[in-house]
């Protein structure tokens, strides 16, 4: 199930013919950015559970996070950033839909490049996240 380090991605050139390209991730970052989608986004609907491994992707590449999916998983320099990795739920099975949305995730594919948090109102309202975040889109 965790044998994908390089992966054929079809694209879209300019002159709207169908490209392929070379998706390259190793199975760690797989195994372990299935696991947190899956973990904080189980029962989402498929956009959410994207949304989380956008996060997660987009904070390896912003300077205030850990360059890895496993260190931004098990980061806590401002505190628990996870909860499933604080609880130990990231650790389970992830389902079927989490491994795709990682997949495509690793692949390239990104709701936005500038998100690097979400929030679940009806489970963590009150939070700080209100007060000191600005919402761009709601999912679900």
């Amino acid at each position: 199930m965790w044998n994908n380090s390089l992966r054929a991605v079809e694209l879209q050139s300019s002159a709207g013919k169908p490209m392929v390209a070379w998706a390259s991730y190793n199975e760690d970052d797989l195994y372990w950015l299935a696991r947190i989608i899956s973990a904080e986004a189980r029962g989402e609907c498929f956009e959410g559970q994207l949304a989380v491994g956008c996060v997660v992707i987009n904070r390896t590449e912003h300077k205030s996070f850990p360059d890895t999916i496993y260190e931004v998983i098990y980061d806590n320099k401002f505190g628990v950033q996870f909860s499933p990795a604080h609880s130990g739920s990231v650790k389970k099975d992830p389902t079927a839909s989490s491994v795709r949305a990682a997949k495509l995730c690793l692949e390239g594919f990104s709701l936005s490049d500038s998100i690097l948090f979400f929030f679940n109102s009806s489970i963590a309202a009150g939070s700080w996240i209100t007060a000191n975040r600005t919402f761009t889109v709601t999912i679900g």
